[in-house]
């Protein structure tokens, strides 16, 4: 799929599927419950980027100290800023997600799901590897 044509049909659909939940749920709830909790989660989202920030260096951190590689606490903590990012954004749609994505099973198997595995790059052949020495000498 061409991502050059995704990008602006899912920055097309967003908006038109927030105000559709805006209205919705907003006629279930009342107007003023809706701004709200819109205002709830754009507090939650600022708390969420401003603390969990802290917390991830200094996993990351304790992961070097170590010798080990951090990238799933890389990976883990770029994924927590976008969910208070898109927590702070007005919607109910980007808020789902944003808390989905904050949910730690599930950020955990995204994580593992699109990362590569250590030590294998995507081209290479699994378990087979070519030694070579090239002298110039001879």
């Amino acid at each position: 799929m061409n991502l050059r044509k995704v990008i602006p049909i899912f920055l097309l659909l967003i908006p038109i599927i927030e105000i559709i939940l805006f209205i919705e749920i907003g006629s279930m709830i009342g107007s003023f419950n809706t701004i709200l909790t819109i205002f709830g989660t754009a507090l939650v989202g600022i708390y969420i980027i401003k603390h969990n920030a802290a917390t991830y260096m200094s996993e990351i951190r304790s992961k070097l100290m170590n010798g080990l590689r951090p990238d799933q606490e890389i990976l883990s903590g770029i994924i927590v800023f976008i969910c208070g990012v898109l927590l702070l954004l007005p919607g109910f749609l980007t808020d789902f997600i944003g808390l989905l994505f904050l949910y730690k099973p599930i950020r955990s198997l995204g994580i593992r799901r699109y990362s590569m595995p250590t030590g294998r790059r995507a081209n290479s052949p699994k378990g087979r590897v070519i030694d070579v020495d090239h002298n110039k000498d001879e």
